[in-house]
């Protein structure tokens, strides 16, 4: 396949990596009389009263709290009161679908989508993204938005004229990738560019530099190719292991791009904290039945050495709804994409990218290639269940937008990996832990989000049925709280 418009930056990558937030606290609110449902109890707990001040949680209790006559209440019976969702990783700065490069005609189509994008992610309940790449005028644009999940960002480490850097321009390549990372082993084929200083670009000094300036994750891109390309430039092992002693030392987590067995097993050497992606391309094992010996050892191995692992089901999925002719009939469409884009899929322009498949695949049937990619994402399905089974703690991350298909919605596609885990047999209780706690744990936010708590931000959701009971239930939203401020749901809708 031809990823070459995957990932392509449209704002120039900056250091800065901070969590970002509603600037203003909301007044104070009493929920009354609810059902919480919260990751770290084993069971729902009725009639609760909640009471928010300043934007967080400052009282659970089973009696009626008193408050001012001011306060604002909300009646929660017949209600389930969980923590707000976390997708661990999305793409801020893309639009599904739509093309890189210089194309007048849909700047309103992008400016119409990024509008929504916000309020699209707060519809299905996610009130906090991490976004691994952080191009800071997207995440500007994003916080101008008056209703917009919290944000956290981390910076992208490329090999020099590696992937994703590579299908930049290379006449801009270096201040969309500023922070690149220079590869002596790479050196013949892939120089400095002019004026660039060799030292300031290996692992060390690359690390000291961002973690001065706050940023408080990373992100490596262990790949070197898609499909049958193998030649793109990688970083070594001393490489990534002197990134990954750097990262120690100045306390930085550290994110790999790795969905193919040789690359995750690098990853693994390297000792990363986060696996960005299941493992869907097994190599040699492809097309195995069950999880083949060699696919299940590694995962023993990522258990073992406890390391996050998002499985990003989704990825391969939303390609394949390029492929399905009801795609763009779905209802939910018409509530996270703006009209004119929703309209400007079904053209033949829209298509633009299922064409380049099609042609990558060798003018193979429609059916034929959907089939192609569901059967590829279900080996990353039996790979999910298979780490659970193990006991590990997943991260739920959707990639949204993980490639130019209109397949990958903002909100809709986190939903839909949530629908994905239960598809291939993960219980609910671990989905719901993926989505909150687990996130929150892993990315060191846990004193402020993932569970519902006293002290925690009140990032909550209202939900109209038990996520305990069914995974329909983080659709069914009755009303989201962002800081303390109750929104109805349907005024998020595209409009």
């Amino acid at each position: 396949m031809n990823p070459r418009h995957s990932l392509l930056a449209a704002f120039a990558l900056g250091a800065a990596s901070i969590l970002h937030a509603n600037a203003a606290a909301s007044g104070d609110l009493l929920i009354q009389n609810v059902t919480i449902v919260t990751p770290e109890r084993s069971a729902p707990v009725s009639a609760q009263h909640v009471l928010i001040r300043g934007g967080r949680i400052a009282q659970i209790s089973a009696q009626p709290i008193a408050a001012d006559k001011d306060v604002a209440r909300l009646d929660g019976r017949g209600r389930f009161l969980t923590p707000g969702i976390v997708d661990s990783h999305v793409h801020l700065s893309e639009a599904p679908g739509v093309p890189r490069g210089d194309f007048p005609d849909l700047r309103p189509l992008q400016e119409a989508y990024l509008r929504q994008q916000p309020r699209s992610y707060l519809y299905f309940g996610v009130t906090l993204v991490l976004d691994p790449v952080g191009f800071p005028s997207a995440i500007e644009f994003f916080e101008a938005q008056p209703l917009h999940p919290d944000v956290m960002t981390c910076t992208a480490l490329p090999a020099l004229d590696g992937y994703p850097a590579l299908f930049v321009p290379q006449a801009f390549r270096y201040e969309v990738f500023p922070h690149y990372v220079y590869e002596p082993k790479n050196a013949q084929e892939h120089p400095l560019p002019e004026g660039a200083n060799a030292a300031e670009h290996a692992p060390a000094a690359l690390v000291n530099r961002l973690a001065a300036d706050g940023t408080r994750c990373v992100k490596v891109f262990v790949e070197d190719g898609f499909g049958a390309a193998n030649d793109w430039p990688m970083l070594s092992l001393e490489t990534l292991r002197a990134l990954r002693t750097a990262t120690r030392e100045r306390g930085l987590l550290m994110i790999a791009h790795a969905n193919a067995l040789d690359m995750q097993r690098k990853a693994l050497a390297v000792g990363v904290d986060v696996i960005a992606h299941g493992l869907w391309n097994w190599g040699e094992a492809d097309g195995q039945p069950d999880v083949p010996d060699e696919i299940a050892q590694h995962l023993r191995a990522v258990h073992a050495a406890r390391i996050g692992f998002q499985p990003t089901i989704r990825v391969l999925a939303g390609m394949a709804d390029l492929f399905r002719h009801d795609t763009l009939r779905d209802p939910m469409y018409k509530k996270v994409v703006p009209p004119a884009l929703l309209e400007w899929y079904a053209t033949e322009d829209g298509g633009w990218f299922r064409e380049e498949l099609r042609r990558d695949m060798g003018g193979a049937p429609d059916v034929k290639i959907a089939h192609i990619l569901l059967k590829q994402s279900e080996q990353g399905m039996r790979a999910a269940k298979y780490l659970h089974d193990l006991g590990h703690p997943l991260l739920l991350g959707s990639d949204t937008p993980s490639s130019p298909t209109y397949g990958n919605q903002p909100g809709y596609d986190t939903y839909r990996e949530m629908r994905f885990m239960a598809q291939a047999g993960i219980p609910l209780d671990a989905i719901f832990r993926a989505a909150t706690i687990n996130n929150a744990r892993q990315f060191n936010l846990e004193k402020d989000y993932g569970t519902v708590a006293v002290g925690k931000i009140a990032n909550l959701l209202l939900l109209e049925a038990n996520p305990l009971e069914t995974v329909r239930a983080w659709s069914m939203i009755d009303k989201i709280v962002l800081r303390g401020e109750v929104i109805e749901r349907e005024t998020l809708a595209a409009k």
